[in-house]
């Protein structure tokens, strides 16, 4: 199983192996923190050989036990004999003299460079801790490379003055990544965002916990006992946390006063400080076992919470609730329903819920969450509860909880009545809309009579479904739907006809039927739009991307969010990631990379989102764009495997157009092209070119891999569907694609056409696209000159990649130089003028010493000199020397200059 969350800290360590002296860390993680996985990890990606040191807690009262593993876990035949010497001189050597014949002995073994690793040194016995850290400070001449876990570093310990990396806990989106792979078949996505909150990024916390859970309380069909129960992890973080409680008392008096506090605070999700002894809360806070936001307290670490919950018996429990609830009856009214459904023979679990809808829109989701399965654990299940969960679901859907809405949408029965039920499908279908599942929408199947009363609500309802099926292309779909709130237009809303005013907009687009901009509200007037709702203002701006009419649909987008604090953040988040869309469509990615960093500075749970294939387009481009293949390929297969063509076969065939296009751009033509014809037998039934936009990356992987023929339909369909339905776009793609497969006498006329067809505003990225193109079809005088000029337009699009090794054929688009498209396979030359291959880094990169090879990377990734000193365990002064020599042997006359010859 692939390691989660420890990214930067496995290529921290596994730097050291790339270093060209001996150097040593001590890597701190608490209890359950993954400390020897991490190990694991950098064993598995370092180059040089490994040596791996476990340690047996039982022998830490044998002297030298450890500095015995060390020597017999190294090979060298020496080392045995180093044994015995060291084992008969302990007794009668000690202190300095023993540590410096320690250090002698491995100076003296022949070893390649090697990287050992000693899991859990502190629990080896006190000798070999002492003669370790001495060895780790003077490794020079050992050609070792050591890295150590402990739990903690005292600070008058023996490993004090090593560098120390400390295991920090997995933030949310990483517990939650790791929860999943944790999960059986089935687990219910809020349960395990539940959990990962619950378990405060510790993954053995996690892991224990997953063995204590039912599988009905996976599902979801079972409410969870929250703070959850504690494991053996739980209990020895809390044993550690609870030791810097003694440190906080001045007197006896304060030593109690603390300990108590905590414990009180232990039994309530939140609490506002109204109330609360200060002067202890202070102590508390000031030792990192509570934090305090504006008027509100909470105990800072849940597994911390939890042992102390659960250690405090039951009778004692329902004595201090009864008492919290009565003091702050008054002051914290959301705390006292919390209290309250704990000693009350009937709790009031409405009052429970609708506490919980307010933690929620306080920003407090966590509490909303214990308050919410608190009701589920003691209510009947009856209307009314049904009705104030319903209003927790709403507001969790508002602030784009979307993982936490589906987990009690799931503990939901349907309403009796009318009014409540389609809200219920109302939030139901927007939240499997917005995680990328399938809206059946059955339940809109059956007619409904426009005399009815729940006629106004039915048809806001089917307008919204209308905007879903049009999304994912369903076009037909999406017409009947705007048919049937046509035929109840007596009694619609003023709402409800905005939203399908708009979706009209929007099917149009994707037909490619659009009405002018001047046709539209007023023109686009903005105090008609305005006016409007961010639903449909999101859905008019998306068809005016469609459109390909950039400009209009990013001032629209701008426009909600514009609304500041007056719009949900649903929909700003939807704002973010569609005006990132609307920049990539326009191939302006300097634009569009601001655009996703700005979508992902403010989103919900990233984890959660990249589940989502409507977002996760952006987030795979801005990884290619930045030089990350991989993670843009691992994004779209990881939306791929949780896909079906036949429930979501437009966004299915989306995933696979970028996977095809990603993968031609980067050199990888046949399983581009696989994935290319796979878009296309998926979404061959829409005809409007400009919208899946994967033909033109068809005909160029066809002409590249000899496929003439397939090339040659693949362009008759492109030009018969953009006749149909014309674009810019498809203008330019479509010259660019008759250019590639012309024969002889026509190649020269197409080729000028596919050039001079441009114009200063068109896409730079198509633009580049097209020069590149025709470079690789072009004679050995021209390749040079359109090279140049496809390198250029790439960086006026935005697109560069970081510092790398380019393969000798690795170009973009990589395509080869046949004597005559009918003469067979085509193979892969360098084209001038790609983001990889302009210029080639190789050549620089040769005149480097490997400690400069190492600055050059980090500052092509953007580091800073303090940064590069401290991942790379040097001074900022010896960084600042290494630079003025790089820029002396490659010419650079600035740090800026420096990355343009390398990118």
């Amino acid at each position: 199983m692939a390691l989660t969350g420890r990214r930067l800290e496995v290529d921290r360590i596994a730097t050291l192996a790339a270093l060209p002296r001996e150097c040593a860390m001590v890597v701190v993680g608490d209890p359950g923190s993954g400390r020897s996985s991490v190990l694991d990890a950098v064993a598995d990606r370092v180059s040089l050989p490994v040596v791996r040191v476990g340690v047996n807690g039982s022998e830490s009262r044998w002297p030298l036990a450890g500095v015995t593993s060390l020597f017999t876990a190294l090979d060298d035949p020496r080392a045995t004999a180093h044994i015995a010497h060291l084992l008969q001189a302990g007794g009668a050597t000690s202190g300095l003299a023993a540590a410096h014949d320690f250090l002698e002995a491995v100076q003296t073994l022949t070893l390649p460079p090697t990287v050992v690793l000693i899991d859990d040194l502190d629990r080896m016995d006190a000798e070999s801790q002492e003669l370790i850290a001495f060895l780790a400070g003077r490794l020079a001449g050992t050609a070792l490379r050591l890295v150590a876990t402990v739990r903690t570093v005292p600070s008058d310990g023996p490993l004090a003055a090593l560098p120390v990396l400390r295991l920090e806990p997995l933030t949310t989106d990483e517990s939650l990544a790791l929860a999943r792979t944790m999960a059986p078949e089935g687990a219910n996505d809020g349960v395990l965002a539940i959990l990962a909150e619950a378990t405060g990024g510790n993954p053995g916390a996690l892991r224990e916990q997953f063995d204590a859970f039912s599988t009905a309380q996976l599902t979801g069909t079972e409410p969870l006992v929250l703070p959850l129960r504690p494991t053996a992890t739980t209990e020895a973080i809390a044993a550690l946390a609870l030791d810097a409680v003694e440190g906080t008392a001045d007197t006896d008096t304060d030593a109690g006063r603390g300990p108590d506090v905590l414990v009180r605070l232990a039994l309530v999700p939140v609490a506002r400080t109204t109330g609360w002894d200060r002067d202890a809360v202070d102590d508390l806070a000031d030792a990192g076992l509570v934090v305090v936001r504006g008027q509100t307290v909470a105990v800072r670490d849940p597994l911390l919470r939890s042992a102390l919950y659960w250690r405090t018996s039951a009778r004692t429990r329902r004595t201090l609730h009864r008492e919290l609830a009565a003091a702050s009856a008054e002051t914290d009214p959301r705390a006292a329903a919390w209290h309250r459904s704990f000693v009350d023979d009937v709790p009031d679990v409405v009052a429970l819920l609708d506490a919980a809808a307010g933690y929620v829109l306080d920003g407090a989701p966590h509490a909303a969450v214990a308050l919410a399965e608190r009701a589920l654990h003691v209510g009947s299940g009856g209307e009314d509860e049904r009705a104030a969960l319903l209003a927790v679901v709403e507001a969790l859907f508002a602030q784009r909880l979307l993982g936490l809405a589906a987990r009690y949408l799931t503990a939901m029965r349907p309403f009796r009545r009318a009014a409540e039920e389609v809200r219920r499908l109302r939030v139901l279908y927007s939240v499997q809309y917005l995680r990328g599942e399938t809206v059946h929408a059955d339940e809109l199947l059956v007619p409904v009579d426009a005399e009815a009363p729940e006629a106004p609500a039915t048809a806001g309802l089917l307008a919204m479904v209308a905007s879903f099926r049009a999304e994912t292309w369903d076009l037909d779909q999406a017409r009947d739907l705007l048919a049937r709130v046509e035929q109840l237009g007596a009694v619609i809303t003023p709402r409800t006809a905005e939203i399908a005013g708009a979706v009209q907009c929007l099917v149009a687009a994707l037909d490619g039927s659009l009405p002018a901009d001047t046709e539209l509200y007023d023109g686009l007037a903005t105090p008609r739009l305005m006016a409007m709702s961010d639903a449909a203002l999101l859905l008019v701006a998306h068809a005016l991307s469609l459109a390909e009419r950039y400009r209009s649909a990013r001032r629209v987008f701008a426009l909600v969010v514009a609304r500041g604090q007056d719009t949900e953040a649903v929909w700003v988040e939807g704002a973010r990631y569609l005006s990132a869309e609307n920049e990539l469509r326009s191939g302006n990615f300097r634009q569009a990379l601001r655009a996703v960093d700005a979508w992902e500075a403010g989103s919900a749970l990233s984890a959660q989102r990249l589940r989502e294939p409507s977002r996760a387009v952006a987030v795979a481009w801005r990884h290619f764009a930045e030089g990350r293949t991989h993670e843009a390929l691992e994004v779209v297969d990881r939306c791929l495997a949780l896909r079906s063509t036949v429930l979501l076969w437009g966004t299915t065939a989306r995933l696979h157009a970028l996977r095809g296009r990603v993968l031609l751009l980067d050199g990888r033509v046949d399983e581009a092209v696989t994935a290319l014809e796979a878009a296309d037998a998926v979404g061959r039934s829409l005809r409007n070119p400009t919208v899946l936009r994967h033909l033109g990356d068809l005909v160029e992987g066809y002409v590249h891999l000899g496929r003439v023929d397939d090339a040659r339909n693949a362009t008759a369909r492109l030009a018969a569907d953009h006749h149909a339905r014309p674009s810019r776009w498809g203008a330019l793609v479509l010259a660019r694609s008759l250019a590639l497969v012309a024969d002889d006498a026509t190649r020269e006329t197409a080729r000028r056409r596919a050039l001079e067809l441009f114009q200063p505003h068109d896409s730079q990225y198509e633009r580049a696209r097209t020069f590149a193109a025709l470079a690789a079809v072009g004679t050995d005088a021209e390749r040079p000159r359109l090279g140049a000029a496809a390198a250029a337009a790439y960086e006026a699009a935005g697109l560069r990649r970081p510092l790398a090794a380019p393969a000798p054929t690795a170009v973009m688009p990589p395509f080869g130089a046949p004597t005559s498209l009918r003469s067979g396979p085509v193979h892969s030359a360098p084209v001038p003028g790609s983001p990889r291959s302009a210029p080639d880094a190789s050549v620089v990169l040769t005149q480097l010493t490997a400690e400069e090879r190492a600055v050059v990377q980090k500052v092509t990734e953007g580091y800073r000199n303090r940064e590069i000193a401290s991942s790379l365990f040097m001074s900022q002064r010896t960084v600042e020397l290494r630079l003025t020599q790089i820029y002396r042997k490659v010419g650079a006359r600035s740090r800026s200059h420096l990355v343009a010859l390398l990118t």
